[in-house]
């Protein structure tokens, strides 16, 4: 377990970058309670208004019957790739409001970033997101071969996890790593973090993550493994790296999978960034500690695939 960086490297710099960051969450989920459009209107609205890189490109694909956007920055190597499940609490987000963060990826390690257009709940809850990233993950099989990292922040780091243990399970190819960044990975909202950090995280709640739960899970079973992975068997996974932060309401998720997985055997990296909201490499455009991140994300991938 790693802590980057600490507070002692902390500047005026991160400071700004926090507030503006925390502003901008303020706008998108305010109080919880806003209308599921609105919420996907501001979300997307905040995101595409950071900029992409001037060397940017971006191509819709098919990836496995999955509408996705393959996202490059510079010159890319294509024999690997990273796929990116977005986050959004299964609810919204989209792959056009992730071009920043996977733009900055790219380049970060080199490759290019598939974001699939994963199916959304309430119109298309549990498992629909699982299959369609099992679909994504059969084509980049086919693809790559085994030099692809499958990624994805909050619930898209969820997602990630889960899809993972259903690869396992199902016997399908897995990705040479993976990356989560302050997942979301217990529909229970069962760690303290959500007492401890309630006050100081302004997207995530226990009451949020009640209301996603009903929306996505409806009458399912919140405690099974392709739901809310802490509670699965987290053996024979490939390397993972887990980012988090230590103010955010997930971090206990993330300790719970980075615990699980070295019970069982799995390689597991767990980084807690201090000074930093929930699923800060969103801001990478302008936060000195979403580019370290995704510096991090990008030296792991590079790593993994090559």
């Amino acid at each position: 377990m790693s802590a980057l960086p600490s507070d002692d490297d902390w500047t005026q710099a991160d400071a700004e970058a926090l507030e503006r960051a925390e502003e901008q969450l303020r706008e998108v989920f305010g109080d919880g309670r806003q209308p599921l459009p609105v919420m996907r209107e501001k979300l997307d609205a905040m995101m595409t208004s950071l900029p992409l890189p001037e060397d940017a490109a971006v191509a819709e694909v098919s990836a496995g019957g999955v509408p996705a956007l393959r996202v490059s920055a510079g010159a890319v190597d294509d024999s690997a790739a990273v796929v990116w499940l977005h986050g959004g609490g299964y609810l919204i987000g989209s792959p056009t409001g992730y071009r920043g963060v996977a733009a900055a990826v790219s380049a970060a390690c080199g490759h290019p970033v598939i974001v699939p257009d994963y199916r959304l709940a309430p119109e298309h809850p549990f498992p629909a997101a699982v299959e369609d990233a099992h679909a994504v993950m059969e084509w980049a099989a086919v693809q790559f071969g085994p030099r692809w990292v499958l990624a994805g922040d909050s619930a898209g780091g969820g997602l990630t996890v889960a899809s993972l243990i259903r690869a396992r399970d199902t016997g399908t190819a897995v990705p040479a790593a993976a990356v989560l960044v302050s997942p979301l990975a217990d529909f229970t909202a069962s760690g303290e973090s959500f007492d401890t950090h309630a006050e100081a995280d302004l997207a995530i709640s226990r009451r949020s993550v009640q209301g996603l739960a009903a929306a996505y899970l409806r009458d399912h079973d919140p405690r099974d493994p392709l739901a809310s992975p802490v509670f699965g068997a987290l053996d024979r996974l490939p390397a993972t790296l887990i980012q988090v932060s230590d103010r955010e309401v997930l971090l206990d998720d993330a300790k719970a999978l980075h615990a699980a997985m070295q019970r069982g055997g799995s390689a597991s990296t767990l980084s807690i960034y201090s000074g930093v909201c929930h699923a800060w490499p969103m801001f990478v455009a302008y936060m000195p500690r979403a580019q370290r991140a995704v510096a991090e994300i990008g030296a792991f991938a590079r790593a993994s695939v090559g």
